[in-house]
């Protein structure tokens, strides 16, 4: 019997360890969700599991680069982890495969996780629970108005087709004034929630 085999896993056996890890990896993205039913499919969170997984292909073969023959097999194993690892995260980066609905499904778990952690960290300065808090009811109204519009795009389609400018994502005078009232403790007591 060939010792170097009994030592060894199978390529089949090492490509579903890596395909199991990955498709637990994107449910274990949901899990500080703060309700389940913002638990909506995310291409976006696909696309990052897909990563992760190609990560996980090259590290697992790394450190267990002796236990797989041949050495090209492995060279070549590594190579399509890490283009496909490469175009998946610029895939991801630029959101090619977000449009409308895809960008909505994707956002309302992530702001849901910005519900859970304000909601259950346990704060005990009054700038950051107000801070907290905050978080919680913008993201609360936000998951609202994106589940308005699922619906209604679902309904009744979009209201354009042609793809629109982002705005800026710059932090502006009246956002850095109020961000500095916040820290000096004037924003709490003079602007409630």
């Amino acid at each position: 019997m060939n010792h170097d085999h009994k030592m060894g896993m199978g390529w089949g056996r090492f490509a579903a360890m890596i395909a199991t890890s990955t498709f637990i990896m994107f449910f274990l993205m949901y899990q500080l969700v703060y309700s389940w039913d913002h638990a909506l499919f995310s291409l976006t969170r696909l696309v990052s599991s897909l990563v992760m997984g190609c990560v996980m292909t090259a590290v697992m073969l790394a450190f267990m680069w002796g236990m797989y023959r041949p050495a090209r097999t492995k060279i070549i194993v590594l190579a399509v982890a890490f283009i496909g690892g490469v175009a998946l995260l610029t895939i991801n980066r630029n959101q090619t495969l977000i449009g409308d609905t895809e960008y909505m499904t994707s956002m309302i778990p992530h702001h849901s996780i910005a519900i859970n952690n304000s909601r259950r960290a346990d704060l005990r300065d009054p700038r950051v629970r107000y801070l907290a808090d905050r978080i919680t009811r913008d993201q609360v109204k936000e998951i609202a108005e994106m589940k308005m519009l699922l619906k209604d795009i679902d309904e009744y389609g979009r209201r354009a087709n042609q793809p629109l400018p982002a705005g800026p994502a710059l932090l502006t005078q009246a956002g850095a004034a109020e961000a500095r009232d916040l820290v000096s403790g004037k924003l709490p007591a003079d602007k409630p929630l």
